[in-house]
């Protein structure tokens, strides 16, 4: 069962992960940097990218005394051996199935680790099911490739070891763990110290712990330092929450720990520490010793400006888990022996059934936030045309030509010795864009203003354009008028008339809302529910204005709590003074991060207009529709309910 478990996982996770990187999800942060990396590791220059150079992003680059190396940044030595596994198949997508397949094989050792210990077969099935259905897991392997991801099972293993008392085994996988982060360290520390003084093995846990020790010292005084030219880590500035720099921070939470208690309290943060504990049950909370070996990381995690890592999202978890699942076994085995003691019930029979219950709170959890056919939201992404022709796109550009691309391409391109991120071009020989794809770390207008600028400098000609892609060739002759061919717009029209959601409303005398279409993105996120909004509109008489649309998300009781109105790429490149009456026009936001349990709203003002004024929106009049309804003034319309 548990091998069918562990294959199915391999399968279902790998799938979904090379389909969401085959419709241009993935991104040059992280798994277009990372496999640069391990392209020239396996090429001779260890360890080198040029993702950062000049590019805006929310650290210091200026600072640093060289962008060039990953090891300025983060100790990830473990791609050096992985990069040997593109020998086998050179492709990020071999990434993203070692990924895959690195993450559930740490099912395994919690199966062996309950079942010994618990004395239950179904025990054990129970526990491997439950780490595989952790959401933190999953949020791992479906935001691109993170070394730091295979701790997951490799932690799980050097707990297995160390509770079987295989001390080799567990050094190895222990410095293995090491070897994929440098913060990892701390929690090999951890271990050390737990060996030392709750397994009682006083030799080897001061040998773990010390190994563990000397090399977060290494890492951050010495190959941190060598490399970025700086006393300490970038990414330690997230930290800073309570003064805008990192040493008032810590100052003021030592002033006043009433800030730090304010701070655990939020809502956010129990969330996410429910969420985590929920992955075993609850029954970790049973087993202190061995849940509060992951406090460095968890700590890391929730004082942080960014709530993306106390999401269960992403990466930032995947350390966390293996030490919940383990708690949460001896947690159940504490009190299966209570129930032995005080209401008789054989130990074997009373694991079997707190093991079902920790199956049962995993599954709902799971069910909340997680990714797969069982969970609440599960929405596979499709290859479109769009997506065929975006690897057309790619396949125009010699394989060692320098490029500056966006975000989303780069993992496309990043095969070579000089792959921008765009809007830094350095002396690239081609730019390729997308401007129907998410722009950052750009703003959807501020990469039409990059675009524009870099035709009318000159410098750059259109080589291809097409449904929103954008293939720029350095010296290549520009066109007469410097004006994008009519293909370029593709984007902005609705396919063979077909219009989901058909609703039929006008919004003054100028246009009709024709339909909809709402798509949930496969991310696990605790707190926000990431969507996508596409509309379909049809001028009714020729526009002279460039009218602004506005969405608006709304609670159960009707106040609003997240609006947008920064543009779509259809109205940045193509605005409604420029429609033709009859066009259906498509128009997509961006990537919205809504929260849950909301109502979309609908309202077009005239430009200048202010969207949240009643009396600048333009009124609604409802033709026909009978899942669309007006609110409050009739100046809003709402087109959606997310449940």
């Amino acid at each position: 069962m548990v091998v069918i478990l562990i294959v199915s996982y391999i399968v279902l996770y790998s799938w979904l992960a090379i389909l969401r990187h085959k419709t241009f999800g993935s991104g040059a942060m992280d798994l277009g940097y990372t496999d640069q990396v391990v392209w020239n590791t396996l090429n001779g220059r260890p360890f080198l990218f040029s993702t950062y150079q000049n590019a805006p992003i929310d650290l210091p680059l200026e600072q640093f005394r060289r962008t060039d190396n990953l090891l300025g940044y983060h100790v990830e030595l473990l791609l050096w051996p992985i990069s040997l596994l593109y020998l086998v198949h050179d492709s990020p997508v071999t990434l993203l199935v070692l990924q895959s397949v690195g993450t559930a094989l740490g099912a395994w050792p919690a199966f062996l680790l309950a079942r010994e210990h618990l004395r239950s077969d179904f025990a054990g099935v129970a526990f491997a099911a439950a780490y595989l259905l952790a959401p933190a897991l999953q949020g791992a392997v479906l935001a691109d490739f993170h070394a730091v991801s295979l701790c997951a099972s490799l932690l799980l293993f050097a707990m297995y070891f160390v509770q079987s008392r295989r001390i080799a085994p567990f050094l190895v996988v222990a410095i293995a763990a090491m070897l994929c982060k440098e913060e990892i360290s701390a929690l090999v520390v951890m271990m050390g110290l737990y060996v030392a003084f709750v397994l009682r093995e006083r030799r080897v846990g001061t040998i773990t712990a010390v190994l563990g020790a000397a090399w977060f010292v290494f890492c951050t005084r010495v190959i941190l330092p060598h490399f970025s030219g700086l006393t300490l880590s970038p990414f330690l500035q997230r930290l800073a929450i309570f003064g805008p720099t990192l040493e008032e921070s810590l100052l003021n939470a030592l002033r006043d720990p009433s800030l730090v208690l304010k701070w655990l309290g939020r809502r956010e943060i129990l969330t996410y520490v429910g969420g985590l504990l929920a992955c075993g049950g609850f029954m970790s909370l049973l087993a202190p010793q061995v849940l509060g070996l992951a406090l460095p990381v968890l700590a890391l995690n929730i004082f942080s400006s960014w709530s993306w890592t106390y999401s269960e999202g992403a990466h930032y978890s995947a350390s966390i888990v293996p030490f919940v699942i383990v708690a949460a076994i001896y947690g159940t085995g504490i009190l299966a022996r209570a129930l032995e003691r005080w209401r008789q019930v054989p130990y074997r029979r009373a694991s079997t059934i707190l093991a079902a219950l920790v199956l049962t709170v995993s599954i709902f959890h799971h069910h909340q936030i997680g990714v797969s056919p069982i969970a609440r939201t599960f929405y596979p992404p499709q290859i479109d045309a769009h997506d065929r022709l975006g690897e057309a796109f790619v396949s125009r550009i010699p394989r060692h030509a320098a490029v500056s691309a966006q975000s989303n391409l780069y993992p496309h391109l990043a095969h070579r010795e000089k792959a921008y991120f765009f809007p830094a071009v350095n002396d690239a020989d081609y730019v390729l864009l997308d401007v129907t794809s998410p722009a950052y770390p750009l703003t959807v207008q501020g990469l039409q203003l990059e675009a524009v600028q870099l035709l009318r400098s000159a410098q750059f000609g259109v080589l291809h354009a097409d449904d929103g892609y954008l293939l720029l060739k350095r010296n290549e002759p520009p066109s007469h008028s410097a004006e994008l061919p009519a293909a370029f717009y593709r984007f902005a029209f609705a396919r063979d008339a077909e219009v989901p959601q058909n609703v039929q409303v006008r919004f003054g005398d100028a246009l009709e809302l024709v339909g909809y279409e709402v798509t949930i993105l496969n991310l696990v996120q605790a707190h926000e529910l990431p969507v996508q909004i596409r509309t379909f509109w049809r001028p009714f008489r020729p526009l002279a204005l460039d009218y602004v649309f506005s969405w608006f998300f709304t609670r159960s009781d009707g106040a609003i709590v997240y609006h947008y109105e920064e543009g779509t790429p259809t109205t940045v490149w193509l605005p409604t003074s420029e429609w033709q009456v009859g066009d259906v026009m498509s128009m997509e936001t961006p990537i919205l991060s809504i929260g849950r349990l909301r109502d979309l709203l609908v309202a077009v003002t005239p430009p200048g207009g202010d969207p949240w004024s009643p009396e600048a929106r333009l009124p609604i009049q409802q033709i026909e529709n009978a899942n669309t309804e007006l609110r409050g003034d009739g100046t809003l319309l709402t087109l959606h309910q997310f449940r």
